[in-house]
């Protein structure tokens, strides 16, 4: 006969001191380790590039928490420093990384990135230096080499570099948005095309290989395919002014708008989608967005409904339409934690929904006048979620680690999931917002970790 196993341990502190860590090792570079894995490193990159320019870096804490489970791995600092919201927080970032890690060349492809961003071509040729010093096979900063030579003004440095590497990475859209705009430079549009078009295979990202596109579309005579692509280039960076302009003079803001309205009375979802999208862009409206969202749920796309409410809440902070919209995104996608959040925000409009959610997740206002006894009242709740969850899934089991930080009223102020591997939506939200909700012992501030381990 099977049954569920759930145990939890409280450690808590209240100023007191605490063990002293051991500073951290550099992990291997590909100096010493011929497996490092560059590729997952630059798409991560190019990912926190994309949710920066959307305004969404705030919400990757991922990456932080990986890193707070690898405190030895070179790759997963560098990306938590990468996804630090401030250039200049993120440039110390690297600086203290460097000196934590010095055989790694991360941090120093990290440094010549802002320095490229700010435009200090000399410090960016020493960090890219200091960084194939370390690793000769970092091709990272070869790559960043190349956008330096093309800065430059010295194409055939850059055309070289953003080839080789090419060879270590056949698929970087990186690479191939370089030599994209290197050969449109040269006047060759079919090589342009291809490495943008490759670009773009590998990841839809990339402002910059939407607006190529675009400008060659133009320049063929083919007027429809380049609002297409001007779209995209606005999609994936909202604040490009010079894409927004391109736009406008495409199209009239009258005439999309009696397009989306005849499209919606015919019945034709596909047509209104996009005429809305348009308009939106170029008269940006919350209803606008709001109908955009409404029409991408109907047909399941649930990423697109997102970004739609994003641009709503970005400047609609307390929209209830939005957040409960947002809300039912999250639970259609599974993510249970989000889901109770945006619900939350919802009031009123998303009351009904939000009390099903925390009843099916077995949430309640926790209170009990010590921790030992506050942890096996919310110890209970998981155990409920889990039992539940077990019968739709026997082999369901794992770890789950939840750290909390409490004031000194005694409310949560921060929690962070430090393991699961559990890997359940259900299971993580009972735990995640039954510790959240819970009222603490007063005058004891600290951080308080909870472990629950699951056996079938």
């Amino acid at each position: 006969m099977r049954h569920a196993v759930l145990l939890a341990t409280v450690i808590s502190f209240t100023g007191c001191a605490t063990a002293k860590e051991a500073g951290p090792r550099s992990r291997p570079t590909a100096a010493t380790d011929p497996s490092f894995d560059y590729v997952s490193v630059s798409r991560a990159l190019t990912e926190i590039d994309a949710a920066e320019r959307l305004g969404e870096l705030a919400d990757e804490l991922r990456w932080a928490q990986t890193a707070e489970r690898a405190p030895q791995d070179a790759a997963a600092q560098f990306l938590a420093v990468a996804a630090q919201p401030g250039v200049e927080d993120r440039w110390n970032g690297y600086r203290d990384l460097s000196m934590q890690m010095p055989g790694s060349p991360l941090p120093w492809v990290g440094m010549a990135r802002t320095y490229l961003a700010w435009r200090t071509w000399d410090q960016a040729e020493r960090a890219i230096a200091a960084a194939l010093e370390r690793d000769p096979g970092c091709w990272l900063a070869v790559r960043l080499r190349a956008e330096l030579s093309e800065l430059r003004g010295k194409p055939e440095a850059a055309q070289a570099d953003f080839q080789a590497v090419l060879k270590a990475d056949p698929r970087d859209p990186e690479a191939h948005l370089g030599l994209a705009r290197l050969a449109r430079a040269a006047g060759d549009k079919v090589g342009a095309h291809d490495h943008a078009a490759a670009a773009l295979e590998e990841t839809r990202s990339l402002p910059g290989a939407w607006a190529l596109l675009a400008e060659l579309s133009e320049e063929v005579g083919e007027p429809a395919a380049a609002v297409d692509f001007w779209k995209g280039a606005i999609e994936q960076a909202p604040s490009d002014r010079r894409a927004k302009v391109a736009l406008d003079l495409q199209e009239e803001p009258e005439a999309l708008a009696a397009l989306a309205d005849a499209a919606r009375g015919a019945g034709d979802a596909d047509t209104e989608q996009r005429a809305l999208e348009r308009l939106a862009l170029l008269k940006p409206s919350a209803e606008q967005w709001k109908r955009v969202a409404e029409v991408r749920m109907a047909v399941a796309d649930y990423s697109g409904a997102e970004r739609a409410l994003r641009r709503v809440l970005d400047t609609r902070p307390k929209d209830e339409e939005a957040s409960l919209g947002m809300g039912r995104i999250r639970l259609a996608r599974g993510d249970c934690l989000g889901a109770v959040e945006a619900l939350r925000a919802a009031g009123t409009a998303g009351q009904a929904e939000l009390a099903a959610l925390e009843k099916r997740l077995n949430l309640e206002r926790i209170s009990r006048p010590d921790v030992n006894a506050l942890q096996r009242a919310v110890q209970g709740q998981v155990d409920k979620t889990y039992r539940t969850r077990l019968a739709e899934m026997p082999a369901l089991s794992g770890n789950l680690r939840v750290r909390v930080t409490v004031d000194g009223s005694g409310a949560a102020t921060l929690v962070e999931v430090l393991e699961d591997s559990v890997h359940d939506q259900d299971v993580r939200a009972c735990a995640y917002w039954n510790l959240h909700d819970a009222s603490y012992p007063p005058d004891r501030p600290g951080r308080y970790s909870f472990t629950f381990t699951f056996h079938r």
